[in-house]
């Protein structure tokens, strides 16, 4: 009895003998990569628009490299002026309140999106004239409204021709004065517009000269015809940008968003 005892516990032991699970190391969690100035650039290479850009910029871990010769390397590779502000700025730490007496420190070159508001014709309009746009969307820093949707923007007209005959076509030019900040004060902005109209000059020249040996007088009416006009329609939208580093007093964004 002893004897088949001890068979059947070395045949359980033999037959029995199961392989106990073998543990790894837990494998390390992923570190999400620091955004670099490298990203922001394939962003820009990829075409993905300034909002989309800076949204990425504002919810990521990051390290920009914001030194002058960085940003003028950003500058250079037509990285928008809204994405390298909000580079510079970083975005607001949890919790974080706007500054206590809401004034914002506005870089040179912070870009602003306007629409011209009325037809400009250089048929109309003379050298001096004030032609009105106003900003398309609100520009907002650290949780504060410092230029309102449809805040006006004026510029001066520095060139203005009619169109005249012989096709001599019309010219209009325009440079950016001021638009008006979320407190009232006119910030002044830079941008040059150029529109020059279709000009048929040299065709209709040498027909009228053509014309006047075979015809006589009657050819010179051909010098009568005129070029086309310069008129920007209104609607264009333009990127202006400050000019000069300036104080804004803001808004808080959910105030001037109302209508």
């Amino acid at each position: 009895m002893k004897k088949l005892l001890s068979v059947i516990l070395m045949l359980t032991i033999s037959m029995g003998v199961v392989a106990l699970p073998t543990f790894q190391d837990p494998k390390p969690e992923t570190v999400a990569a620091l955004l670099t100035n490298k990203d922001v650039l394939d962003m820009v290479k990829a075409g993905l628009t300034a909002d989309i850009i800076v949204a990425k910029v504002k919810s990521s871990a990051r390290s920009f490299d914001t030194s002058p010769a960085a940003l003028a390397e950003l500058k250079a590779a037509s990285v928008p002026d809204a994405v390298i502000l909000a580079m510079v700025n970083g975005p607001a730490k949890p919790g974080e309140a706007p500054p206590a007496d809401g004034i914002i420190t506005v870089p040179d070159g912070m870009e602003i999106e306007i629409q011209l508001k009325n037809n400009a014709s250089g048929e109309e309009l003379k050298v001096g004239d004030i032609v009105d746009f106003f900003v398309v969307k609100p520009v907002q820093v650290n949780g504060l409204t410092i230029f309102e949707k449809e805040a006006a923007g004026r510029a001066r007209i520095t060139t203005a021709k009619r169109a005249g005959h012989w096709g001599h076509a019309g010219k209009l030019e325009w440079a950016m004065q001021d638009v008006l900040a979320a407190d009232g004060n006119r910030i002044p902005a830079r941008f040059t517009k150029r529109e020059v109209g279709d000009s048929k000059g040299g065709t209709v020249a040498v027909a009228a000269v053509a014309t006047t040996v075979l015809l006589g007088p009657v050819g010179l009416l051909w010098g009568l015809k005129k070029g086309k006009p310069a008129i920007i329609p209104a609607g264009n939208r333009y990127s202006v940008f400050v000019a000069g580093d300036t104080k804004i007093k803001g808004k808080p964004a959910e105030i001037s968003a109302a209508p």
